[in-house]
C-alpha cells in the first residue's frame, strides 16, 4: 500500500532521506532514517486520521503521511540492506613494494598478501597463458597505490594460506576498500573461503553490480553449461545446470548437476549450508561458481564449494 503511494519503486538511500527531509513534521523520524533506522519509533496511542495534538487530518495531510511513511520505509530498508565495505580498526599498517598480480601484494619488509574474498584472473605464468583482463586486474590494484604506497591490512580469522601468503582485506591510505574497488570495476570475482568470511556479502554485491552492468571481465563472461563442460574450462568457471540428485553420507554433501559435474560440500564447511534449502534446489535449474577440475568419480568434474554464496538458483542470480 505505502509503495502505491511513490510508485511501487524503493528509493536510494540517498534520494529517499532527500524525499524525507521535504517533510518537516517528521523531522524526528527523519533523523533515525539517517541513522539508519535504530531509533525509528512509532506511538501507536495515535489515533488513526488524527495527528498528536488530537486534530482531525484532512485527506491531503493523510496522503501526505503515508506519503513520506512510504519514503521513510525506503530509508530504512536501503540503510539495513546496504553491506559495509569499510571499516575504522586495522591490524597493521604496511608498505606495497610491487604488484605481481591482480590479488596479491608484495610488501616492503618482504611478506606476500593475498588479498582475501576475490579472485582475479591469472597473469601468465609457466606455460600458462595470461586469462584474459589479467593485466587490467594487475593495473588496477598499482593504480589504488600509485600515489601512496601505504597499505592497511585487516587480517583474516586464518591469517596464512600453504603458500605462507598473509590473508588480508586491504585499504589504501584513504580508506578504500581494495577488494571491493576491484569487484566494482569488473576486475575480480567474489569468493568466500571460511573462516575468513569477513565483508564477504559486500564483495558478492560489488560483484553483482559490475555483472549487472557487464563491466570488465563480464562484458565477456560466459556462463557455462553443465551438460556441456570440457577440459578447456578446468579452472575458476560459473556454471549452469539443472541439480538431479544430493547424496549425503559421512563424507559430505554431494550434487550431482546434469551427470557432468559432482559439487562437493566437505563435512567441514557442511554446517554453514541449510539442507533444506539445498533440497529446495532439487530439480531446479542452479548457478554455482568455483575451481573446476577433472574427476575420476560419477561425473566426469568435480568442484568443491566452501559457503554457501558459491550456489544459488538461477532466478536468483538474474539482475532482473
Amino acid at each position: 500500500m505505502l509503495n502505491s503511494l511513490i510508485g511501487n519503486k524503493m528509493f536510494s538511500k540517498k534520494d529517499a532521506l532527500k524525499r524525507l527531509f521535504l517533510c518537516p513534521w517528521m523531522g524526528g523520524i527523519a533523523q533515525g532514517a539517517k541513522d539508519g533506522g535504530a531509533n525509528i519509533s512509532r506511538d501507536d496511542s495515535i489515533p488513526q486520521g488524527t495527528m498528536d495534538s488530537g486534530t482531525p487530518m484532512s485527506k491531503n495531510t493523510i496522503r501526505l503521511t503515508l506519503y513520506c511513511l512510504a519514503i521513510l520505509q525506503s530509508a530504512s530498508f536501503a540503510a539495513l540492506s546496504e553491506p559495509a565495505c569499510t571499516t575504522s580498526h586495522f591490524y597493521e599498517t604496511a608498505v606495497v613494494k610491487y604488484i605481481h598480480d591482480g590479488d596479491t601484494l608484495h610488501l616492503r619488509d618482504g611478506r606476500k598478501v593475498r588479498l582475501i574474498g576475490i579472485n582475479t584472473p591469472e597473469v601468465a605464468h609457466g606455460k600458462h597463458g595470461a586469462e584474459p583482463y589479467s593485466s587490467e586486474a594487475k593495473k588496477a590494484l598499482q593504480e589504488l597505490f600509485k600515489q601512496d604506497k601505504t597499505v592497511k591490512l585487516v587480517y583474516g580469522k586464518e591469517k596464512k594460506d600453504h603458500y605462507q601468503r598473509y590473508l588480508a582485506h586491504g585499504f589504501s591510505k584513504d580508506g578504500t576498500n581494495v577488494q571491493a574497488a576491484l569487484l566494482l570495476q569488473g576486475l575480480a570475482h567474489a569468493v568466500t573461503f571460511p573462516p575468513n568470511t569477513k565483508f564477504s556479502a559486500c564483495y558478492h554485491e560489488q560483484e553483482r553490480s559490475a555483472r549487472c552492468n557487464a563491466t570488465g571481465l563480464w562484458k565477456k563472461t560466459q556462463t557455462l553449461s553443465a551438460s556441456k563442460l570440457n577440459d578447456t574450462h578446468i579452472g575458476f568457471t560459473l556454471i549452469k545446470g539443472k541439480l538431479k540428485d544430493i547424496n549425503i553420507n559421512r563424507q559430505g554433501v554431494w550434487l550431482n548437476l546434469d551427470d557432468r559435474l559432482t559439487i562437493g560440500i566437505r563435512p567441514v564447511n557442511q554446517q554453514l549450508f541449510d539442507t533444506n534449502d539445498l533440497n529446495k534446489m532439487l530439480n531446479q535449474s542452479i548457478m554455482v561458481s568455483g575451481w573446476l577440475n577433472k574427476s575420476k568419480k560419477s561425473t566426469p568434474y568435480y568442484m568443491r564449494i566452501r559457503h554457501p554464496s558459491a550456489l544459488r538458483l538461477s532466478s536468483a542470480f538474474a539482475c532482473n
